[in-house]
């Protein structure tokens, strides 16, 4: 038979030593609170069983978030509603060391409803265990919902019943069917306090509008949260989804921006961020890319080109070099000291990538000179910088590449990076169309990969279709 959490805890309620009865106790509850929610971090008091100060501090320092956490060896629900009045106002989480009684049924039921509107969590271990052990995502999101923002009585039972709601829910939303779907958000309602329910409610909306229902049609519970998804509830359904079919993450992904998508935590190599950037590229727009020299690490994922997000960037990643793009010029990585190219060179990328380059600055020995097109005609077809391409020490330091609307992207190639003037925003389609080739020697395999990752939009004004990669 199956030894239960709560069990193990009240045998520890009569260790001999009051002292290690209380750390091992804490320690216990510490351990599968951490097992529950890894992002989350523990850290005890000085106190056990008072009345005013927690046993323990539960924090998630990526949000700048904490909740406190009361344990409480008496299960006697009458008893904890006494106390709510002292300790609801830091909206806590009250753990009972035993699970509660049967014979408690009405008592529980009056708890549930003040620690419901109070937004406090009172549960025990065999409940928490209970959802814990669940290996769904969607379950796992809900399960980090409650530690942070749960409230009403959890037990082990309504664990259960709660954790087969979630997962039937976000089942049916990917089936359009609504009424799974609103028995799901209602549980959201009523388990979580404003903010977390909306979060959940967020994400069965996203996967709702996804698989193609409408915002108006979506179940709403009574709180009626919804709203754009976040950058985190973003991450979350990259993790939760594995479509890669960019219809669904171009509705998905509408309202999302590349300052979003810095913030997000995603793992390497993840063909949903490769989908959502492709199904969104024409949305997505930047400040300014640099190109990094790196090879490949040990362990490194071998697919490349390839998205991620790394130090608030996107950034595409290719065999020996990754470009990083971002919403301010300021969340670039530093500049490296790169070698300039020769005239030659970059009259070569230009020409293979079918580029035109109206302004471009020649270093020599002697002198630094800027020729600069009055036209529309590429710069480096004039007979004057073609006389520099003969010499191995003529350098070009900037060049700018025409786009379209006679706009222009500036090529710095000593630090890598590209950018149009004071705070101008481009899409991203456009720094690696136009930027990315003349500031990297590639090859005509990675021009033509980077195409499919950013594909043509078709007439209807998004991208059809699955992510060729």
């Amino acid at each position: 038979m199956q030894q239960y959490r709560s069990t193990l805890l009240s045998r520890l309620l009569d260790y001999p030593n009051p002292d290690d009865r209380i750390r091992i106790i804490k320690s216990t509850v510490g351990d599968y609170l951490q097992q529950a929610d890894p992002a989350s971090e523990v850290k005890f008091t000085e106190y056990f069983n008072h009345t005013f100060a927690p046993d323990i501090v539960l924090s998630w320092p990526r949000e700048n978030r904490e909740r406190l956490v009361f344990l409480r060896p008496n299960e006697d629900p009458r008893w904890i509603t006494d106390e709510l009045r002292w300790i609801s106002s830091n909206k806590p989480i009250v753990m009972a060391l035993q699970p509660n009684p049967q014979r408690y049924y009405a008592a529980t039921e009056d708890l549930a409803r003040e620690a419901q509107q109070a937004d406090v969590l009172i549960t025990d271990p065999d409940a928490v265990d209970e959802i814990g052990r669940s290996d769904e995502p969607v379950v796992d999101l809900l399960t980090h919902a409650l530690l942070k923002g749960g409230r009403g009585v959890l037990t082990q039972d309504a664990s259960r019943s709660v954790a087969g709601y979630t997962s039937a829910g976000f089942a049916a939303a990917q089936r359009l069917d609504s009424a799974p779907t609103a028995a799901a958000v209602e549980l959201f309602d009523q388990y979580l306090e404003p903010e977390q329910a909306g979060r959940m409610t967020r994400v069965v909306q996203a996967v709702w509008e996804g698989h193609g229902g409408s915002a108006s049609t979506f179940p709403r519970g009574r709180l009626g949260i919804a709203g754009p998804l976040t950058g985190e509830d973003v991450s979350l359904l990259l993790e939760l989804v594995e479509s890669e079919v960019t219809d669904f993450w171009h509705r998905v992904g509408r309202n999302i921006s590349l300052e979003q998508l810095g913030e997000m935590e995603v793992t390497d190599y993840s063909p949903g961020l490769q989908a959502l950037v492709a199904a969104n590229a024409d949305r997505l727009s930047a400040r300014g890319l640099r190109v990094v020299e790196r090879q490949q690490r040990l362990g490194e994922s071998e697919v490349v080109p390839r998205w991620l997000i790394e130090g608030g960037c996107l950034v595409l990643r290719g065999r020996d070099w990754t470009a990083h793009l971002a919403s301010s010029k300021l969340q670039l990585p530093p500049e490296q000291d790169l070698r300039a190219p020769t005239v030659r060179e970059v009259a070569l990328r230009a020409k293979s990538a079918n580029l035109v380059v109206k302004n471009v600055r020649v270093r020599t020995p002697e002198l630094t000179i800027t020729f600069e097109s009055t036209s529309d005609k590429d710069v480096m077809s004039r007979t004057e910088v073609k006389q520099h391409a003969r010499r191995s020490d003529s350098l070009v330091t900037t060049a700018t590449v025409n786009l379209h609307s006679s706009r222009g992207l500036i090529c710095d190639f000593l630090s890598g990076s590209a950018s149009g003037h004071t705070t101008a925003s481009y899409g991203i389609r456009e720094f690696v169309r136009y930027a990315l080739p003349l500031l990297l020697e590639l090859s005509t395999e990675e021009r033509e990969a980077m195409q499919v990752m950013l594909p043509v939009e078709a007439p209807g004004g998004f991208v059809q279709g699955e992510f060729p990669i």
